[in-house]
Parts: structure tokens; sequence; C-alpha cells
């Protein structure tokens, strides 16, 4: 945890927000309590600080999902706004607790079977809203679990999303300590929700991880553990919490259980008898190369990756025909890097209609490199007339899901009247955003824009 750090937070210049005390802090996310002023006098509130707000739309509709789950203010924090403050956001909260399920059971070891069954009961009613409107909470481990003494709180909305196949199934980012398997095809539906809370739980009560990931650094042997490893040391737990996270942490989704079925394990613990005539042999082991197993396993994710290696050391053929296996199944990564060499005219014979059609096919899936790749055909008329009014708005669907590219290029059509009318603040604002998170272009361009204003201020 760094003070220093901490001390230049935007928080600190909030004139409303008082005696502020960090919990903690890690990357682009700080967590403080606060007292802020209300109705009945100071309140505590907590703040959640993210000082990566590129991708704006899914800061919007994180807030949207947040307004709506006030409605269940048993089994949420109020939530009162999101503030915006230079290049940060500031979330701020009803206080639930500065402590979370890891750092409890850290200081205080394992928590009781009673415990465990509450902490399962609200994280099910919490989850009930969620997938009620189709979302999923995609981030369930312990340190996303507030406790106090009297409930259990799901916290972490930022990789809230559509329970949809989409581009953003498809990312993996930072550490894969937790990720259901399916996940590696680009999938998560509620299910992947209940195999996370799966895992959490065996953590609740053994005070480990399920498969022993916290000392596995590299994200290929991670994600391999979920795929292919087994619960580590379940007969020391009691036998209904033992079958119930055999239950959860099925490989297949199709195979756990939904939400009401595990209301009703709450009511009364029993799980299906395939579950409990399951012999499980212990997997532990990791090969030499993860990735290649992976992608040997047919696993979308390590196949698009062993193709993006392959390219990069100039084995182009085999990595189009790893591109074209994983586009076939729809996943819109390969189907956008296929765009790629077809618009090169690599390993392929050059196509610009077969270009266009593999970028609106990651497009519509919400993939906003194949956005910015149709944009910028329809701006330079690469098999197709020039359509800027096209191109601007595809920049535009880019740089709100945090395109850097997208944004200097969106910047550009406000400075110069691209499809749209010119409108110097908007241009401001786009290169300062891509600027700020390291695109040398767009650095160049503000610097232009700024030079120019003052120009004409003499």
């Amino acid at each position: 945890m760094s003070k220093k750090r901490s001390v230049k937070n935007p928080i600190y210049q909030q004139d409303d927000l008082s005696d502020i005390k960090l919990i903690c802090e890690e990357g682009a996310l700080a967590i403080f309590a606060v007292k802020q002023p209300s109705d009945q006098g100071d309140a505590k509130r907590m703040v959640r600080v993210l000082r990566n707000i590129r991708n704006h739309f899914a800061l919007k509709r994180e807030k949207d999902l947040l307004h709506y789950l006030n409605r269940f203010p048993k089994d949420f924090p109020t939530f009162y706004e999101i503030r915006k403050s230079g290049f940060s956001y500031l979330k701020i909260f009803d206080f639930a607790g500065k402590h979370n399920l890891q750092t409890v059971v850290k200081a205080e070891g394992p928590l009781s079977t009673k415990a465990a069954k509450k902490c399962l009961k609200h994280l099910v009613s919490a989850l009930d809203k969620v997938h009620g409107v189709g979302f999923v909470h995609t981030r369930i481990r312990p340190e996303n679990i507030l406790v106090n003494k009297d409930h259990y709180y799901l916290a972490d909305w930022t990789g809230a999303m559509p329970a949809l196949p989409s581009y953003e199934t498809e990312l993996l980012m930072g550490d894969q300590k937790y990720c259901p398997p399916e996940r590696l095809n680009g999938e998560y539906q509620a299910a992947g929700d209940v195999y996370l809370l799966g895992c959490v739980l065996y953590f609740a009560l053994t005070g480990k991880h399920i498969y022993r990931l916290n000392k596995v650094e590299h994200y290929f042997d991670q994600l391999y553990a979920h795929a292919f490893h087994t619960p580590r040391k379940l007969n020391t737990l009691p036998l209904v919490w033992r079958q119930l996270i055999m239950w959860m942490t099925q490989k297949d989704p199709q195979n756990r259980p939904s939400l009401a079925e595990l209301q009703q394990w709450l009511k009364e613990p029993s799980v299906p008898k395939s579950i409990r005539q399951q012999s499980v042999e212990t997997v532990k082991d990791f090969p030499e190369d993860s990735l290649t197993v992976l992608a040997d396993s047919h696993y979308l994710y390590a196949q698009f990756k062993k193709a993006t290696l392959l390219e990069a050391s100039g084995e182009r053929e085999i990595a189009f025909n790893l591109y074209e296996t994983c586009a076939f199944r729809g996943y819109t990564r390969a189907e956008n890097n296929l765009g790629l060499l077809y618009q090169k005219g690599q390993v392929v014979q050059k196509s610009y209609i077969k270009a266009m059609n593999m970028y609106y096919q990651a497009y519509e899936k919400g993939n906003p490199y194949g956005a910015y790749n149709l944009g910028y055909m329809f701006e330079k008329g690469q098999g197709v007339t020039v359509n800027l009014k096209r191109a601007r708005k595809l920049y535009e669907y880019a740089a709100m899901r945090g395109h850097l590219a997208a944004q200097n290029r969106l910047g550009e059509c406000y400075q110069q009247g691209k499809g749209v009318e010119k409108d110097v603040a908007k241009a401001r604002f786009w290169f300062g955003m891509a600027a700020h998170y390291g695109h040398d272009l767009a650095s160049e361009n503000i610097h232009q824009l700024l030079a120019e204003s003052r120009k004409r201020a003499v």
C-alpha cells in the first residue's frame, strides 16, 4: 500500500468528503472510508476511486446497474453517485465495513459452517437480483466480498456484463486465480458465477485456494488448473459441504446447480445422485507448456493466444489456420485478426470484402478493434465508397469502449469536421483521453491543438 500514491488521489480534492482513511489500494483502484454530510449529519461512506476511465461504456453501464440494485437495500450497500474528477471516477456507497472475506479468514481463520451458510445465503440472494436482469458479476473472489457483523456483501461491479457471448466474455485481464473454465471459450453465463462462488466457499471453509493457486503466477498455468485440476483435499470438509462444492465447481456449466437449487440446498442440504456417486481422482500437476495443452484441447482463448505468438514469430500460415478455426466458432478476436490478414494480403490474397466481413462480425459482438478497423476502411474507401459519417460512428463506438487509436481518430474527426461538425472542445477531450493513457499520436495532436489555440489567443 503506497501512502505517497494515495495522497495524490483525487478523493482529497473533494470538498464534501472528510476524515478520509485508505482501506486498500491495488493498481488503478483505491478504496477509502470517508465521512460525508447528510440530512442526519456526517454519514460514513465507502468510496471506490478508479483511475482507469478509458472505457466510458462500461462505466455508464455499471452506473445504471448500481442504481437498479438500490431497489434491494438488504442485499446491496446503497449506491449514491459516480463522480468524475480529472482522469478518475469516484463511486460513493454506504459504508458496509472495511474488511473483506480475504482479510477476515487471514486474521481469524476459516469460517464456521454456520457462517459459511450465512455467506452463501446472502450472496445467492444478491446474485438472484443481478441474474434476474440478465447480468453476471464475473469477479466473485474473497477480496470482493465485504464482511460486517450482520451481512456479506458482493462488491466490485466493474466486471459486471450481460450474460451473452461477446468480446467482453473473451477478455481475460490480470491474474486468473478465479476463472470458470468455459470462459476460455469466450462464454460466461449465470453458471460461471456459481462456479466462482463454489471456489470462494472452499476458501471460506479452508483458508486455502481450491486449486492452490496463490503462488502460481503464470496465468496460463492458472487457466490450466481451472480447466483440468480437481479441488484439493475435499475430504477435510464436512460431507454436505464437500458435495456442494463438487457440484458448484463442475467443469461443465450445465452440471452446476442453479441459484434456485442453491436456495433449496440452504433449506435442505442435498445434491443430485450423480454428484454423490462421482469419484474424483486428484489432478494437481502442471504440464511443461500449459498454453499448448489448452490449445490442443480446443480452448479458443489458448488457440487465439497461440496464433498471435506464431504470427509474431513469422509463422503466419499456421496462425491463419488457428484464427480461422476460432473465427468459425464465433471468437471475435480471431475474426478481427483474420480481417487484418485479408486487409493486408498476408498469407492470403488481399480481399477488402472479406476483411470487412470479418470486422463486421467482430463488431456485431462488441469488439472495439473490429469497429475501429471497419471505420478505417470506410474512412479510406478500402473496398467501399468513402463514408466519413459511418467511419466517425464506428470510431465513436470503439472510443467509448476504451480503444485508444479510435479515441485519437475520433478527436481528428471533430478537429477536421470529418463526418461530423467541427468541435474543438470534443477534439481536445478525445485527444486528451488517448494521450493520458499513452497514445503517442494523440499526444502530438493535443499539443498541436493547444499551440493553435494559443496562437489564436494572441
